[in-house]
């Protein structure tokens, strides 16, 4: 059995977005001591419209968690998602957002380009994952996750042990970080 540590999103404080316009709670970065990272995973409130934080030279992928949906406006195209939805966009493009409801949240998933290439997925009622890139992180859809014999709540989330295979149930939100250059096959 491997030690996993898992990041519980209740216990997680809100923070001022770079721009100061919004806030975010980081599940988990690579962040050094120093608190500069190459990737980074968190999840927005989206109360009001507003411009996001630019950040030159970072990749983001955003993922709609809900409820409802919102209007995201990346370089002067709206693109509206619904839950479950994600988009990729550059850190340093233009994008505003405009909620379509109340309590709307969206995850971030965001790094460092010339360094990793990223994608997510939705993953339901998978019985085992592994560990087998460089950066696998879980985070839990609904209050009824689990991964081994430990309970997850929504937002929870976790890094899948490096060359180790752990059993999931549930619905989960997938990122993959690879660096570039990597055999992936």
């Amino acid at each position: 059995m491997h030690e996993l540590l898992v990041v519980r999103y209740a216990n997680l404080s809100a923070q001022l977005w770079k721009n100061g316009k919004g806030v975010s709670r980081t599940l988990l970065s690579d962040s050094d001591a120093l608190g500069e990272w190459t990737w980074k995973v968190s999840v927005a409130e989206i109360s009001q419209s507003q411009p996001y934080s630019q950040y030159s030279g970072i990749q983001r992928i955003q993922v709609a968690l809900g409820p409802g949906e919102i209007d995201l406006t990346i370089g002067g195209q709206t693109h509206r998602l619904h839950a479950g939805e994600h988009i990729a966009f550059a850190g340093d493009d233009e994008v505003s957002v405009a909620p379509l409801g109340v309590g709307f949240q969206a995850l971030n998933l965001m790094f460092l380009g010339k360094k990793w290439q990223a994608s997510v997925s939705t993953e339901n009622s998978l019985s085992e994952i592994s560990g087998n890139y460089a950066v696998t992180i879980l985070v839990a859809l609904d209050n009824t996750c689990r991964v081994e014999n430990e309970d997850l709540a929504r937002l929870d989330a976790l890094v899948v042990p490096t060359d180790a295979s752990i059993t999931v149930e549930g619905r989960f939100l997938r990122a993959t970080l690879i660096p570039w250059g990597s055999d992936t096959n």
